[in-house]
């Protein structure tokens, strides 16, 4: 019987070979050695790393969200001076009309001179409401150096008095609103030599 317990553990010792050298196998087939020492676990994240990364697409974010802020409120400021430059266009003839008024009002005769001073004033106070607003009168006195980005020549004239390339005369009003001219000022320039 001692034959047959020995046969019957060295039969156990063999299978528990066997399936050791099977397992050790199977570890060979996989890319060899996975002791603990050269397995390759996955780390903790970098979390500097995503910090870091998620701080940029946050400041990224907010640097567009203010573009489009001051984008939205120049388009708006625009369309109100493109709305305001409109209407101030509309008025140039109302000034036109109320200049012309005054110019043909003959202060001999004491009606018109009431009603000429009372045109004066309704103009008074319309012009400086519409200052107010940045709308203003282009200069164009006489002798002053002729502009063409706010002057407009109609024609030439001599005057003795008066270098070449300045204002004669002015024709008709021009006027401006905030840096845009709404009308040039119409002018007679000065040319007192011929070619």
């Amino acid at each position: 019987m001692d034959n047959g317990a020995n046969g019957s553990r060295n039969e156990n010792d063999e299978a528990q070979k066997a399936s050791e050298d099977q397992a050790e196998d199977t570890v060979h087939m996989y890319d060899g050695d996975l002791s603990p020492e050269t397995a390759v676990e996955p780390g903790p994240p970098d979390w500097e790393a995503e910090t870091k990364k998620f701080q940029d697409l946050y400041l990224r974010a907010l640097a567009e969200t203010e573009n489009i802020k001051r984008r939205a409120k120049k388009e708006q400021e625009e369309t109100c001076r493109y709305a305001a430059e409109r209407l101030m266009k509309g008025l140039v003839p109302v000034l036109d009309n109320l200049h012309l008024a005054l110019s043909y009002a003959d202060p001999s005769i004491p009606q018109v001179k009431s009603l000429a001073e009372g045109v004066r004033m309704t103009l008074k106070g319309f012009l400086d409401f519409l200052g107010e607003q940045g709308f203003k009168e282009v200069e164009a006195e006489k002798g002053q150096a002729f502009d063409p980005n706010v002057h407009e020549a109609l024609g030439q004239e001599p005057d003795p008095e008066l270098q070449d390339m300045t204002i004669a005369r002015e024709v008709a009003k021009g006027y401006i609103l905030g840096t845009r001219v709404i009308r040039p000022a119409q002018v007679m320039v000065v040319k007192n030599h011929s070619i």
